[in-house]
């Protein structure tokens, strides 16, 4: 079985230590840290985590860009959909992520 990417493990790694923050603080993390989910890519990953995390990103990105009166993006799919969770779900969503990332790191041992 192929290994998830270094890219992959680098970044999930550095997404991971950021969200290590009190859980009233955990929106905002998440919001400041929206990039990670659209650059980390289920190619990245290895084919028994690539399912999870399409179906995190499918999460953290479902209720779609956020436009303004003249259709103007006015916030990216991620930081909209973060802003529509609730701290249950932002902590659900963390504790998957670092699963994932669990995961990804036994790979790399």
């Amino acid at each position: 079985m192929k290994k998830s990417n270094i890219f992959a493990f680098i970044e999930l790694s550095k997404l991971v230590e950021e969200l290590k923050v009190d859980q009233s603080k955990l929106r905002q993390k998440l919001k400041s840290q929206s990039a990670y989910f659209n650059i980390l890519e289920p190619r990245y990953f290895s084919e028994g985590l690539i399912g999870e995390w399409e179906n995190i990103l499918s999460v953290i990105k479902q209720k779609g860009a956020k436009v303004n009166e003249e259709g103007r993006v006015v916030s990216n799919a991620v930081s909209n959909t973060i802003d529509h969770l609730t701290d249950k779900e932002c902590v659900a969503l963390v504790e998957r992520v670092n699963s994932v990332y669990d995961s990804v790191k036994k790979e790399f041992q």
